[in-house]
């Protein structure tokens, strides 16, 4: 059932990005639709796909990776509709470290998962998954050798060119001419998990350099380029303009920043976003205007008599948020005693849509302004 939430607002943001910040917290009402139960595992995926939502995760009661496709409207369904399965990815309990690792794509109306599979207790596989969004029927390929999944890239002629992590970085065309394995970047381990920056790129954390990689299509082929000082808590954006926006969070001072290109093929400025613990994952989405953005993170706060308090929080230009000025403010969307375990997020011209996982699987729906 959709329940319009009053939320909890909490201390001051440090803020950036060139505006003022506002220390009054907002308070917004995002609609929130419990999709899963408590057995959902922590990758989490969201995409459009026209009028849309693709979410997809693992459910570990079934040992099954699931998708579910919730249109797009100005409220969110009363009920989830019937998840599809895309395969069994685990053999049976005890579950792998890796249990659900996946990453999804969309575009022209197909849908395309690349995933681990564990099919023995020594064995796991990595797969591919494709299917028109009005059929019912995967289409699957197994892809060698097996590591961990990175990014499928569209590209514009109905195939995808997918990356995976198997001690070096390779890519593989799917659904077109086959193609042999090649490998890009040697060695490579990856740490965390890799962001798709457009349908043309993403960036990944490379342990092995202790570097943030972005890979990008160009006509040549794919490039690369470092970002320097990026961790692995990442995400990251591509403008229509070509320029790259990373967001990323440092353990070690508890600052939030963003790193901006200062043209498409130019170096980096770097700015502070906020203060924030025990962030395990972020989301950086456009802003109404250039070099403006929607900020989503995961943090913990300490109250009174040591309780700790987990939630989810946005940080944006206080127009879209539904207030004057050219101020970014902050509002938090969910809240509660339980670690949030992970979150996947997506925007629309009018709202922000979050799947997050909090001891339960839900969806949440921001309305933004225009």
């Amino acid at each position: 059932m959709v329940k319009r939430k009053a939320l909890l607002l909490s201390a001051s943001v440090f803020l950036i990005c060139g505006c003022g910040v506002g220390r009054q917290l907002i308070d917004v009402h995002p609609e929130s639709l419990v999709v899963a139960g408590g057995t959902s595992g922590a990758c989490l995926s969201l995409a459009l796909a026209g009028d849309a939502l693709l979410a997809v995760y693992p459910d570990k009661a079934t040992t099954t990776l699931d998708m579910l496709q919730i249109p797009v409207g100005p409220h969110l369904p009363e009920r989830p509709p019937a998840a599809t399965i895309i395969d069994k990815v685990d053999v049976a309990p005890p579950l792998s470290s890796r249990f659900g690792e996946h990453v999804l794509a969309a575009s022209g109306g197909t849908a395309t998962v690349l995933y681990l599979d564990r099919v023995s207790d020594a064995k796991t596989v990595l797969k591919a998954a494709s299917r028109s969004l009005n059929e019912t029927q995967w289409s699957l390929d197994i892809l060698e050798p097996a590591g961990e999944p990175l990014a499928a890239l569209p590209d514009g002629k109905g195939a995808f060119d997918v990356f995976w992590s198997a001690g070096s970085l390779f890519s593989r065309k799917l659904w077109g001419p086959v193609s042999t394995p090649l490998s890009y970047v040697t060695p490579f381990t990856l740490e965390g998990r890799a962001c798709s920056s457009s349908a043309d790129g993403f960036t990944a954390f490379d342990s092995e350099s202790n570097s943030l990689l972005a890979i990008r299509r160009s006509a040549a082929g794919f490039t690369r380029m470092t970002v320097p000082g990026a961790g692995p808590v990442h995400a990251s954006l591509v403008s229509s303009m070509g320029i790259l926006s990373v967001l990323s969070w440092d353990p070690r001072t508890r600052r939030l920043g963003v790193w901006e290109q200062k043209s498409a093929t130019g170096g980096f400025t770097r700015s502070i976003v906020t203060l924030c613990d025990s962030t395990d994952s972020v989301a950086l989405l456009p802003g109404p205007a250039a070099s403006t953005y929607l900020f989503l993170f995961d943090e913990s706060r300490t109250r009174g008599g040591g309780k700790t308090l987990y939630q989810l929080s946005l940080i944006a230009p206080a127009s879209r948020l539904g207030r004057g000025g050219a101020q970014y403010r902050k509002a938090v969307l969910v809240s509660g005693d339980t670690p949030i375990d992970a979150f996947a997020a997506v925007e629309t011209a009018d709202a922000v849509y979050a799947l997050v996982l909090q001891g339960h699987l839900m969806l949440l729906r921001v309305g933004l302004s225009p």
